[in-house]
């Protein structure tokens, strides 16, 4: 195995971990509780855990596949460093697209998350990589057999669809966060106080 079969092996193991570590922050609240317990932690601690490790480990998850600097671009391949490193997906080879939406205080952020048949994930965030996604959507468009799923909120926001998909697409994931996020507050608050 060369090394360039085994960098996609190695951004997907790199992820793997990052995305356990992250998912491991979320759930930390639940296993604080269960050491409070047994008494070796005292009840607070899984409220300080949700709002430190469970805030983090829900900012980091998404995070970890974005494109935090663009290395190379072309017709065939993106490659684009990420918080997990340097990854590269074969735009000849497309498995799936979606829009990835995200709420901050400067406003809304959104990346394309490209997934090919290699299984590497890179969420797009310059126009750069992001025409050269629509240049090979483009040309799959004439595949109809075995083509890339791309989602209907993604196609919008790259300009092949309808831009009502992305509005809509928008004010589902906005509801989904603020009620996840009170779910979770109210079930940590909940088990603090249980004892």
């Amino acid at each position: 195995m060369d090394s360039t079969d085994r960098a996609p092996a190695v951004a997907r193991s790199r992820a793997r971990l990052a995305s356990s570590i992250a998912a491991f922050l979320i759930l930390s609240p639940f296993v604080a509780w269960l050491f409070a317990l047994a008494g070796l932690l005292p009840a607070g601690a899984s409220v300080i855990c949700a709002l430190t490790g469970g805030f983090a480990g829900a900012f980091l998850l998404p995070e970890l596949c974005q494109e935090t600097g663009l290395v190379r671009c072309s017709m065939s391949r993106v490659t684009a460093r990420t918080l997990t490193g340097e990854r590269s997906v074969d735009l000849t080879r497309i498995r799936d697209v979606r829009l990835l939406t995200g709420f901050g205080y400067g406003g809304t952020f959104r990346a394309v998350v490209v997934r090919d048949r290699n299984g590497v994930r890179i969420g797009l965030t310059t126009i750069r990589s992001q025409r050269a996604l629509v240049r090979a959507l483009q040309h799959a468009c004439g595949d109809v057999q075995g083509g890339p799923r791309v989602s209907p909120a993604a196609r919008a926001h790259l300009g092949l669809g309808v831009r009502r998909h992305r509005t809509i697409h928008t004010v589902i994931i906005f509801l989904l966060l603020t009620t996840s996020i009170s779910l979770y507050l109210g079930l940590v608050l909940e088990l603090a106080a249980f004892r």
